[in-house]
């Protein structure tokens, strides 16, 4: 079986193909597993690769006809490969790219929280994770960004602080956005 992702990342044991022949590839596509069942493979950016990408477009029949599961993970496709891959059976699947912070409606940089707790500005911190809570980022992604940054500081009180909050959260002493914010309001 064939299995295109483009712009995703499958499952699967990773194959350095860079060093592998063509003779190899079509040995371990042809190979049964010694003890039953069907393995799965990734190949990583091999159709992409200006060098080996038409040997592998050559082989394409051979991968559909294992008994295995290849996945090649691709950042992009273009149409002439695309074409020849669905001849062959492969399956395609186009994964939508996360939202990155840049690329949020209100422009708000996560980043800004470090900064905001570096300066010790009450305000400006609260205010941050307040539209970083409002932009969907988890509670714990921002307790661990905060603690990173006091621990880069080396505050060992702000850090020990924000580590015990983030544990009494989830031994059931209180939602992490609120401790949070009172982390903040307290600064």
């Amino acid at each position: 079986m064939l299995k295109i992702l483009v712009g995703g990342r499958g499952k699967g044991e990773e194959l350095k193909w860079e060093a592998m022949s063509v003779e190899e590839l079509a040995t371990l596509a042809s190979t049964p597993a010694l003890f039953g069942g069907a393995r799965t493979f990734r190949l990583v950016g091999a159709l992409a690769d200006e060098g080996r990408g038409e040997e592998f477009l050559d082989m394409v029949e051979v991968f559909t006809k294992s008994p295995h599961t290849f996945v090649f993970e691709e950042g992009k496709l273009l149409k002439g490969p695309t074409t020849k891959l669905e001849k062959a059976g492969a399956k395609i699947e186009v994964e939508k790219k996360l939202e990155s912070a840049s690329a949020r409606p209100s422009g708000f940089d996560p980043y800004g929280l470090t900064f905001a707790l570096g300066s010790r500005d009450r305000k400006k911190l609260w205010l941050g994770l307040t539209q970083s809570l409002k932009a969907g980022d988890k509670p714990e992604a921002i307790a661990g960004l905060l603690a990173w940054k006091a621990r880069q500081m080396k505050d060992a009180n702000l850090s020990r602080q924000l580590v015990w909050m983030y544990h009494d959260s989830h031994r059931g002493a209180g939602d992490l956005k609120l401790l949070l914010e009172r982390f903040a309001l307290t600064l």
